[in-house]
């Protein structure tokens, strides 16, 4: 039963990651562009550029070109940070914005409740307790695999 499971998961990450690059060829955006918006949206006005490099597995320079193309472009906007005089705060510019309704479309969400629909309320909530403990797991998983190669990086 875990092996069927452990290649779901696979597979809904593949179609995932399948999918973010179909969408961002269609916007005309990089993928790694689209993550990084995606990821400055969903911190509503408290990125950092630190935070979006290790994010996206960049280094600091790599990120720094990004957010330099994207706020040309006017994907994301710099703010200086309200409590460090010397920090940046990263905010979704008004081409963002369009990006954002496109990929938070009505088309989306019908996908998702059609699929949700069928599910009765003790089954969702068995799913979302299912994939919040999952989420999580990797969350911290992640977490310890960063800090084991920053310590690596430092000797």
């Amino acid at each position: 039963m875990h092996d069927q499971i452990d290649a779901l998961i696979r597979d809904l990450n593949d179609e995932m990651s399948r999918g973010y690059r179909a969408f961002s060829a269609a916007v005309g955006l990089n993928l790694s562009d689209l993550m990084a918006i995606g990821f400055i949206r969903d911190q509503e006005g408290k990125a950092t550029p630190t935070a979006l490099a290790r994010q996206l597995g960049m280094t600091s320079g790599a990120t720094a070109i990004l957010i330099n193309r994207l706020e040309r472009e006017n994907y994301v906007l710099r703010a200086q940070h309200p409590t460090d005089r010397r920090g940046t705060l990263l905010k979704v510019g008004p081409a963002a914005e369009k990006v954002s309704s496109i990929l938070l479309s009505s088309r989306a969400q019908r996908l998702r409740e059609a699929v949700l629909d069928r599910y009765s309320p003790a089954d969702l909530e068995v799913v979302e307790r299912f994939l919040s403990d999952i989420v999580g797991a990797l969350r911290q998983r992640n977490e310890r695999l960063e800090d084991e190669l920053a310590e690596k990086k430092g000797e």
